[in-house]
């Protein structure tokens, strides 16, 4: 009877902890990684919700912080929650759950990025999910195996900006999870497919409402810039991009995001001549700007280092340059349909038709890019925060003709 009682009792008690009703739980680097986050999901019932949290994993959920939400936002059918953390410290892991008037979510955590440019960083890369889901969630469920600090969305997230099939994004995303809980950061841009900037701010907290904004990593080991390749390229986010590169130009390196590439590497694909007149000049006038991530193709490609250029030598305004060169990657696919990667350059290192996102480690002496065939992902091996710079077991790399790997390395 005793047993009885205390069995009852603890059930009880977990029905009380586990069943809040909160759904889509994200977090979101959107300013320096090393000592902000956001804190972002959907509420669905309940009331009084705020963010308990802590360095150490509590028990009995007895939490030593708290936070309360910072905004709420009502967009494509969710009711987001979003809690700004800021002072906390680097490299640090850090435990939350949510509580609301009918109990708790269960516990989730993740990490700040190191403060230091000593340290390593590791990336994931890509974007064009759209609409096939099968596709998409074997990328997802690669996520929490590779235990990078962040993940870069550029864009694309939806095929049609409806509620239904932003809903079944969150849904999807939830295989980026963890068992353990864990949860990857995303460092977010616009693409095509969103109508509105709107969207980004609504379910993202984006800190700028054009969607154009600096994420810092590693003390100064790494800036990233975030632009928006849906709005004028001029004006005001020209003045932005101008600034942003000036005031982080002592840092190690810096990285460019945006969704639609410069030239892409398929042919009926139009050129961004807006981007290539506006954005290009002002990447190749800082050195530390070493690599750009593009999407929207549906197609793989990584180039040779290339500056603009219109004389012998050159094709589509680029020529190949190893000393002063930009090297530019991407073009999806995190599962939109593929397209043959049929338009080529002289200054093309290699290109092929795959599903893949790009794996990027980052140090001060060097940048790392592989680019990752995620086909396999249920019998890729699980990494962790000690062993993040490792292969994984059965992990399938892109290997064309000019190697796996593209080492970036400084020229200044």
């Amino acid at each position: 009877m005793i047993l009885r009682i205390h069995l009852t009792a603890c059930l009880l008690l977990l029905s009380t902890h586990v069943f809040a009703e909160t759904r889509f739980v994200r977090a979101v680097f959107n300013s320096d990684a090393s000592k902000a986050m956001t804190i972002i999901w959907d509420q669905k019932s309940g009331t009084n919700q705020v963010l308990l949290y802590d360095t150490i994993l509590p028990t009995d959920f007895n939490f030593r912080f708290s936070a309360s939400v910072s905004v709420a936002r009502q967009a494509k059918g969710m009711n987001n929650q979003i809690v700004r953390l800021n002072g906390l410290n680097p490299n640090t892991r850090y435990y939350f759950c949510i509580k609301d008037s009918e109990g708790y979510s269960r516990i989730y955590h993740t990490s700040t990025t190191p403060g230091n440019p000593d340290s390593q960083l590791s990336f994931i890369a890509g974007g064009d999910a759209r609409d096939r889901r099968v596709v998409r969630q074997k990328a997802n469920s690669l996520v929490p195996k590779l235990v990078a600090h962040a993940v870069l969305f550029n864009g694309d997230f939806i095929g049609i900006d409806i509620e239904k099939q932003w809903l079944d994004w969150f849904e999807d995303w939830e295989l980026s999870t963890g068992e353990d809980g864990r949860i990857t950061p995303l460092v977010v841009t616009r693409g095509n497919h969103e109508i509105t900037n709107k969207v980004f701010v609504d379910l993202f907290d984006v800190p700028h409402k054009k969607v154009f904004y600096s994420t810092t990593f590693g003390g100064d080991l790494l800036h990233i810039v975030s632009l928006n390749s849906e709005i004028i390229k001029f004006g005001q986010q020209k003045l932005f991009l101008r600034s942003a590169l000036k005031e982080h130009k002592d840092y190690i390196w810096q990285i460019a995001q945006y969704h639609r590439p410069i030239r892409s590497h398929v042919g009926h694909k139009k050129e961004m001549e807006t981007q290539y007149r506006n954005f290009v000049p002002l990447f190749e006038k800082y050195p530390n700007l070493k690599l750009c991530l593009e999407n929207d193709s549906h197609t793989c490609k990584t180039t040779w280092p290339i500056i603009s250029d219109t004389g012998p030598g050159s094709e589509e305004g680029f020529k190949r340059d190893d000393a002063k060169g930009i090297v530019y990657v991407g073009e999806g696919c995190w599962g939109a349909p593929l397209r043959a990667a049929d338009d080529l350059k002289c200054w093309t290192r290699d290109a092929e038709a795959i599903n893949q996102f790009n794996w990027i480690f980052v140090s001060k002496d060097k940048i790392e890019v592989r680019t990752v065939k995620y086909e396999n992902a249920a019998v890729v091996g699980q990494l962790t925060e000690y062993t993040r710079f490792t292969m994984p077991d059965n992990i399938d790399l892109w290997n064309p003709s000019n190697g796996v790997v593209v080492i970036i390395g400084k020229s200044y």
